[in-house]
């Protein structure tokens, strides 16, 4: 089983339309890996249940409030970019997820990737790591990042 490389990018709100903007781009042939999604997260007595990413992220550019993640696989197998990975914090951000295979976070391909999507989210606060989650707020996410790998910006 190959090993990831994560990069993530903070984006200061909720904003669906960006999310779908960034999987058309990078991802054009996707898969949800989620069959359906409850709210609260992994409840046994969910208040809601989405079926599809759609209504979810719908659901929760409006709410603020719930922290919660979600996962697509990319299909493309010649994409440098294996899964992406959508956080939303429980403080009203988003926190996008990129992994590609590998294990050193400082190779020439991640900080390649690190460069290309951080510019096109235009995201001030970026890290890459390897296999390791990002924390739920966005004020834990800012410590989390400046303790792991950011190149400097291009």
């Amino acid at each position: 089983m190959p090993q990831y490389i994560d990069s993530y990018y903070f984006v200061d709100n909720r904003n669906s339309k960006l999310v779908y903007d960034f999987l058309d781009k990078y991802f054009p042939l996707r898969r949800e890996l989620a069959d359906d999604y409850v709210i609260p997260k992994y409840s046994d007595n969910p208040e809601k249940i989405f079926y599809s990413a759609i209504d979810l992220l719908a659901y929760l550019d409006e709410n603020l409030n719930y922290d919660y993640i979600a996962y697509w696989e990319n299909l493309d197998e010649s994409n440098d970019i294996k899964q992406f990975t959508l956080q939303y914090t429980d403080d009203g951000k988003m926190i996008f997820g990129v992994s590609i295979y590998g294990r050193e976070p400082e190779s020439e391909k991640s900080v390649q990737v690190f460069n290309e999507v951080r510019n096109y989210l235009n995201s001030p606060i970026a890290c890459i790591t390897g296999e390791e989650p990002p924390p739920w707020n966005s004020i834990d996410f800012i410590d989390f990042c400046n303790e792991r790998y950011h190149p400097a910006r291009l």
